[in-house]
């Protein structure tokens, strides 16, 4: 199998699958890691690269792992978790 970059459409329903499961979970839209986030995913549903970090959700007490890839093989994705405090 081929890769080829993942088209625009499907990043953007990507994008929007993933903002959508956090505004679902209870995440404000207006608060600064869900602001930073959607930034990342406009980026990159208008170019052909990807994207992979971290981004702080600090007043859920957590932290956002997001992969926004550029190849069709594998889906963009976002790990929710638990921010650990002393470890």
């Amino acid at each position: 199998m081929v890769k080829q970059i993942k088209s625009k459409a499907d990043r953007l329903s990507e994008g929007i699958n993933i903002l959508k499961q956090l505004t679902d979970a209870g995440v404000k839209k207006h608060s600064p890691g869900f602001v930073e986030l959607k930034e990342k995913i406009t980026e990159w549903v208008s170019s052909d690269s990807s994207w992979e970090g971290t981004i702080s959700f600090a007043e859920y007490g957590r932290i956002a792992e997001v992969q926004l890839p550029k190849y069709d093989n594998r889906a963009a994705g976002l790990n929710f978790k638990v921010r650990r405090v002393g470890f």
